[in-house]
């Protein structure tokens, strides 16, 4: 067990919009925290995505006025860990930053899990820009999606909203809010204007997934376009959670199903009622919660579990006391 004085960790959250990084004590008091945009190496290249994470992590360490050399374990959950090979290649990238002694690297669903719920074992279901779900089985076996999750998250719900807008526009869907809110969001005068900018492709992703709050406006508003595209995203990503619970044999069993993620911080309770529905038709002794802390927290908790430091109640009391204001991990307008 490491207990110096001068011993810290770092604990990153690495999605496809933002890059959370943070440095704490091993007695779970947040130091210092960094904020960087997307480090998915399957889309930014492994260069972009060491340096997002860099550029969190060093900001994270200025403002705790850490060294590198003090740092005694990072733990990065990042998205695009998926496969197998994946791992040794991202330690080794990340060794070479230089950041701390020593690493490891998780799935960004498997550090939401560890945030979400004190248990060993559960389920979470990650939903920001794309979507993930990390099962884990009390005897440690353990189903992650990766990129067998072909559907959810901010960049789906959008392009549903979207979809949904030029149905009703050329008539072959029913009227809805969203047709006003997406074209003053976007600034654009008729659903044609939208057309045109979409064959065009002169509407960035970026931009495309800051609709989806919009979804969740409309909705709680009344809206029944709205309302019905949710329940569908709800039924997707609660098919994720039954499928792996069933593949695990954990139909039986009492453990917490964490949601984390942007998506899940849109107005109303349509989507969680909708996928505690479903959890609970396979699942009975199942309880759908939100998480505990944020993602970054999990890959601390990770990090302080890998240097054997205790894990207690005064740890979580700590973290919680110095857990960052929201805005950090805000990403209204971002996706993820």
């Amino acid at each position: 067990m490491i207990r110096q004085e001068n011993s810290f960790i770092i604990g990153v959250d690495g999605g496809s919009t933002k890059t959370i990084a943070l440095v704490a004590d091993t007695a779970g008091h947040i130091l210092g925290a960094g904020r960087a945009g997307n480090c998915n190496w399957y889309t930014v290249g492994k260069e972009g995505a060491a340096a997002a994470i860099r550029q969190a992590v060093e900001a994270a360490l200025r403002e705790a006025k850490v060294d590198p050399e003090d740092v005694v374990f990072a733990c990065y959950g990042i998205t695009g860990a998926d496969w197998p090979e994946d791992y040794p290649m991202l330690e080794e990238l990340l060794a070479n930053l230089h950041l701390s002694r020593q690493l490891t690297v998780k799935n960004d669903a498997y550090i939401a899990l560890r945030a979400g719920t004190s248990q060993p074992y559960g389920v979470a279901i990650c939903a920001g820009t794309g979507t993930n779900t990390a099962i884990v089985a009390p005897d440690g076996r353990e189903w992650i999606y990766g990129y067998w999750a072909d559907y959810g998250g901010a960049a789906d719900l959008s392009r549903d909203a979207v979809r949904a807008v030029l149905r009703a526009a050329d008539g072959r869907g029913p009227a809805t809010a969203l047709t006003d809110k997406v074209l003053a969001h976007l600034s654009l005068p008729t659903a044609e204007a939208l057309l045109r900018r979409l064959v065009g492709r002169q509407i960035s992703p970026e931009r495309l997934r800051s609709l989806c709050p919009l979804v969740f406006d409309a909705a709680a508003e009344g809206d029944e376009v709205a309302r019905a595209l949710i329940v569908h995203h709800g039924h997707e990503l609660a098919l994720y959670a039954t499928a792996g619970i069933r593949r695990l044999g954990m139909e039986d069993l009492e453990f917490e199903v964490v949601l984390s993620g942007s998506i899940f911080k849109g107005r109303g309770t349509l989507l969680h009622d909708t996928i505690r529905s479903d959890i609970l038709q396979v699942a009975p002794r199942a309880r759908v919660v939100r998480p505990r802390f944020e993602p970054a927290i999990g890959a601390l908790l990770v990090a302080l579990e890998a240097i054997r430091a205790p894990v207690d109640a005064h740890v979580y009391a700590n973290l919680a006391r110095t857990h960052p204001a929201p805005e950090l991990f805000d990403t209204r307008g971002e996706g993820d």
